[in-house]
């Protein structure tokens, strides 16, 4: 970097890239959430539904193979759902984005100032970029490429 403008601006972009990041990250996690909540909740309800219908009668074996396997699907993905906690990352996530949004505002005041920036106001931008960047949950490669940046060359190219 050659001035302080330079500087902000480089760390505009980076916030952007992180901002975007997290969004898409909340996204997927979001998406995740339902793509194992949906079949446990319906698999729950078969389950449930079965053991009814076999009190009145006694069913055939090959139902209830398929109960008993619908049962310990319904089980795994329980399980999984809980493991994964990807409703709890997703918002994160959000929280993050919306953080890293609210420092990119205040590097945009910055970024008008141009050059009339003191090394105070860097010390303080740069002690809340390091504090968000320790406190905010990591963001996978691809979901870093995907949100720009490559173009930024902080990233690994493989």
């Amino acid at each position: 970097m050659h001035n302080k403008k330079e500087l902000i601006e480089e760390w505009y972009r980076r916030v952007s890239v992180t901002q975007a990041a997290h969004y898409y990250s909340a996204g997927n996690f979001s998406s995740r959430k339902y793509f194992l909540g949906v079949p446990t909740v319906i698999l729950t309800t078969l389950v449930g539904t079965s053991v009814f219908a076999a009190i009145q009668k006694e069913p055939d074996y090959s139902i209830q193979v398929l109960v008993g396997l619908a049962s310990v699907a319904a089980a795994l993905l329980s399980g999984l759902q809980t493991f994964l906690g990807d409703a709890e990352r997703s918002e994160k996530h959000r929280t993050a984005a919306a953080k890293y949004g609210a420092l990119g505002r205040e590097l945009e005041c910055f970024r008008v100032q141009g050059n009339e920036i003191t090394e105070g106001d860097l010390k303080a931008l740069r002690q809340a970029l390091n504090e968000l960047a320790i406190e905010s949950p990591s963001i996978p490669l691809k979901t870093y490429r995907k949100a720009g940046a490559a173009e930024l060359k902080i990233l690994p190219k493989n």
